[in-house]
């Protein structure tokens, strides 16, 4: 079975535009948490979560200028599970090409001041898509 994935269509809307007048360079980053969020209502995660998964490193790519008024698919993937870490993948794409791609890496620390913590049984499995 694959690992837990989700993916939201959305327009690029004028706030998300720069001088420029394509997407800012922050624009990608909520398109996925935008994601993330869709993605732990269809695992039935708490949301409470976000408040426990620091991000630790975050790379994004941007392979096409974005305007305003475009369609937007973004696609996130699990694509490894650790003991306390996830790393998901993303992608975005405009008229079927690729506009953004990246990846990123959350850790599990549920208690400020305690460090990571291993994920629960049950979620690890609905991120592996089990």
């Amino acid at each position: 079975m694959a690992n837990a994935y989700v993916e939201v269509t959305r327009i690029l809307e004028w706030m998300e535009t720069d001088a420029s007048g394509h997407q800012h360079y922050t624009s990608a980053f909520r398109w996925v948490e935008e994601c993330e969020s869709a993605l732990y209502r269809k695992l039935e995660l708490p949301t409470s979560l976000f408040g426990q998964i620091p991000r630790v490193k975050v790379q994004m790519e941007y392979k096409r200028r974005i305007f305003f008024g475009e369609e937007i698919l973004t696609r996130l993937e699990v694509i490894r599970v650790g003991n306390s870490s996830l790393e998901f993948a993303f992608t975005a794409h405009v008229a079927g090409e690729l506009a953004a791609i990246g990846n990123y890496i959350i850790v599990h620390s549920p208690v400020i001041g305690e460090g990571a913590k291993s994920w629960p049984d049950a979620w690890r499995a609905a991120f592996l898509g089990k």
